[in-house]
C-alpha cells in the first residue's frame, strides 16, 4: 500500500507542477503581450473641418447679431459663458450676459461686425480659439455718430450634438480711451 499511495502522490505532485508551469507560462505571456502592444492611437481629429465649421458658426454670429435681436447674440454663448466687455466687469453665465447685450443691442442704428484674422483649433477638436477684428457705430446721446473699430477674442467649446458655442467672449477699442470732463 505504501507504493501505491507513493505512486499516487507522485501523480499529483506531476498534475500540481503542471497546472503551476501552465499559470506562470500564461503570466509571463501576458505581461510580455502587455508591456509590447502599444497604445490604442487617438481617434484623428480633422481639426482643419473643426476650424472651417467655428468660422461658420462665428459667421452665422455675426448675422444674428446684424438682427439687433439680444437672444439671437446669447444663443451663440454656452449656459456658463464668460464675456470680458470693454470698460465694465467681467460677466458669467446667459442670464448676466443678456442685460449688458440687451443695452448694447437697444443702441440707436447700431452697426457692428466682426471678422477673425485667425482659428485655432486644438488637437483634441474639443476646444478653439479665434481672434480677430471689430467695427461698430451707432447714434450717440446728441445725435452724432459714434464710431468703434478694435480687437477681440473668442474661445469656443465643442458641444455635445457636435455644435460650437462661446465659453469666452473679449472685445477692447483701438481707440484711445475718452476722459470724462466736469
Amino acid at each position: 500500500m505504501d507504493s501505491s499511495a507513493s505512486e499516487e502522490k507522485r501523480v499529483k505532485m506531476r498534475y500540481v507542477k503542471r497546472w503551476v508551469m501552465a499559470c506562470v507560462a500564461l503570466g509571463a505571456l501576458v505581461v510580455v503581450v502587455g508591456c509590447n502592444s502599444a497604445p490604442a492611437p487617438a481617434p484623428t481629429v480633422d481639426t482643419k473641418a473643426a476650424e472651417e465649421a467655428v468660422r461658420k458658426t462665428d459667421a452665422d454670429w455675426v448675422t444674428a447679431a446684424k438682427t439687433g435681436k439680444a437672444e439671437e447674440w446669447i444663443a451663440f454663448y454656452t449656459d456658463d459663458a464668460v464675456v470680458l466687455p470693454p470698460n465694465e466687469k467681467t460677466v458669467v453665465g446667459k442670464d448676466a450676459i443678456r442685460k449688458p447685450i440687451a443695452d448694447m443691442m437697444a443702441l440707436p442704428e447700431l452697426a457692428i461686425s466682426w471678422a477673425p484674422t485667425k482659428v485655432e483649433v486644438a488637437n483634441s477638436g474639443e476646444l478653439a480659439y479665434l481672434h480677430g477684428t471689430y467695427q461698430m457705430s451707432y447714434k450717440g446721446p446728441d445725435g452724432k455718430a459714434v464710431e468703434d473699430n478694435g480687437k477681440m477674442v473668442e474661445i469656443w467649446k465643442k458641444q455635445t450634438d457636435g455644435k460650437w458655442k462661446c465659453i469666452v467672449d473679449m472685445w477692447s477699442s483701438d481707440l484711445p480711451a475718452t476722459t470724462a470732463t466736469k
